[in-house]
């Protein structure tokens, strides 16, 4: 696979991450500042990652599954 079709993909994974955290937030009727303050991560940040815009690291993502109080596989799993 080329290097650029391997950045395209990670891409669109992150945009469809994004989403799936959009959504989750949604349905448990929280704001995004909320999710951001018990992840401890500026809200502004949170915004970039539910736009797809931003990459996440693994510790990252378990702030986040942890702020849902959820796993991370549950949160990945969309």
């Amino acid at each position: 696979m080329a290097k650029s079709e391997q950045k395209k993909n990670v891409s669109n994974y992150c945009i469809e991450l994004g989403k799936h955290l959009r959504e989750l937030r949604k349905s448990k009727g929280v704001s995004i500042e909320e999710i951001a303050y018990k992840a401890g991560l500026d809200a502004q940040n949170l915004r970039k990652y539910e736009l797809g815009k931003q990459e996440m690291k693994i510790s990252m993502l378990k702030r986040i599954a942890d702020a849902f109080e959820i796993s991370v596989s549950e949160l990945v799993d969309f």
